[in-house]
């Protein structure tokens, strides 16, 4: 499922905290233009940031996989690459 055509469920939501708006504070209207495009943001940073985090460790254990057959092979790797004496 690409993000483009996943539905956003996020309605109207209460604040986190009980506080109530002061007549100082004014509380601006929720544009849902913005909501949407602030939504869509989020899912592409989301989405770069676990490609970032697959990449490193696709990195991480392959090293892993070359450490491991580097040392089981250095031994009998170094004996069959020697030319012969002639």
């Amino acid at each position: 499922m690409t993000d483009e055509n996943r539905i956003s469920n996020a309605g109207p939501k209460s604040p986190a905290n009980d506080n109530k708006p002061t007549d100082t504070v004014q509380s601006a209207l929720p544009d849902p233009a913005m909501k949407a495009r602030t939504d869509a943001l989020i899912l592409i940073l989301a989405r770069l940031l676990g490609r970032q985090i697959a990449r490193e460790e696709f990195e991480r254990r392959i090293g892993q996989i070359d450490a491991a057959n580097d040392n089981a092979s250095s031994d009998r790797g170094a004996a069959s690459r020697k030319e012969p004496d002639e």
